[in-house]
């Protein structure tokens, strides 16, 4: 019997990260709660993002509404080393100098605390949840679709 993992439901997220003056973020459909306290995300090798992630041990993520597919694509087409994605977003800093978006449901400021090297390139980042805010807890979150992308 033929299976499909596009079955199985996720959300869309942006997720960023800043080290030395240098501001990336990526567009994932790949995160998810491990505990109250903790996030794992996977980043591939290509991502302009990792290497941030991997020097600042820290990361963003913010929680995208079903509405803001424009700002998913924004960050999941371009390559953060040929395109600007934050000109024309407002977002802040909390703890971990992480940008997080003003314009979401909620934003998770993190750190990471392991990393995972997986067959393929792609890389886990179990990371502890600093701090966050929700500011649209009522708001319906964007699911991914390959059919968006």
């Amino acid at each position: 019997m033929e299976y499909s993992t596009d079955l199985l439901t996720h959300g869309v997220y942006v997720v960023t990260a800043r080290q030395e003056g240098k501001t990336a973020g990526l567009a994932v459909a790949w995160a998810t709660q491990v505990s109250s306290e903790e996030l794992l995300i996977c980043v591939g090798s290509k991502s302009a993002t990792r290497p941030l992630i991997e020097q600042s041990a820290s990361f963003g993520l913010s929680v995208l509404r079903a509405d803001q597919l424009d700002m998913a694509r924004t960050f999941g087409w371009h390559h953060s080393d040929e395109v600007n994605k934050f000109a024309g977003i407002a977002f802040h800093t909390r703890q971990s100098g992480a940008p997080l978006l003003n314009d979401c449901v909620a934003v998770f400021d993190c750190r990471v605390e392991k990393t995972v090297e997986l067959e393929g390139g792609q890389k886990l980042f179990l990371a502890r949840i600093l701090d966050g805010e929700v500011f649209e807890p009522e708001a319906e979150r964007l699911i991914y679709r390959a059919e968006d992308y």
